[in-house]
């Protein structure tokens, strides 16, 4: 070998420990960044870049596939199942409910007109109280609970308070 191979052959071995000593050096750099949860962007284009330029496009390819899967994977797919399970979740939940109706609106309205209407929403309804110093109808109603336009369950009593005049002869209001 002439002295011209040999000292091309030590400049190379002499390039080699230098590069070998920066991808060390850059691999401990990565544990710091990594120990301290600051992987920055211009670390990953250095190695894509360096991959790219070195011709190890193969490298390249699986490098940014490999990103790109574990990008999607955590950015998408993983927030998908998530929502996808809380979707369920609230479905079985509202599907638990016991059905919902609305309250009529019954102030006004006479006691068995009341009932009868309250009846076909699917709702029951009970005398709270008689009061005799109103100057409405007997048996007319005066309140409700709950109001008119509220969401209940089926089968749930609306209270209601009903006008009566005389408070020694009280009319009955109801046919039970």
């Amino acid at each position: 070998m002439s002295n011209r191979k040999r000292a091309a052959v030590k400049m190379n071995r002499t390039t080699r420990s230098r590069h070998d000593n920066q991808v060390l050096d850059r691999l401990s750099a990565t544990n710091n960044f990594l120990s301290k949860g600051k992987l920055t962007m211009r670390f990953i284009l250095g190695v894509l870049w360096g991959y790219y330029s070195r011709g190890r496009k193969r490298l390249l390819i699986i490098t940014l596939t490999v990103f790109t899967v574990l990008v999607l994977a955590f950015a998408v797919v993983i927030p998908a199942i998530a929502l996808s399970i809380l979707g369920l979740d609230v479905m079985r939940e509202r599907a638990a409910r016991p059905p919902q109706t609305s309250v009529p609106s019954l102030v006004g309205l006479n006691y068995e007109s009341a009932e009868t209407k309250v009846h076909e929403s699917n709702l029951n309804i009970r005398i709270l109280a008689h009061r005799y110093d109103v100057p409405n109808e007997p048996c007319t109603i005066i309140f409700q609970t709950p109001q008119a336009g509220e969401s209940v369950s089926y089968r749930t009593f609306v209270g209601v308070v009903v006008s009566n005049r005389d408070w020694n002869n009280p009319k009955p209001c109801s046919s039970h």
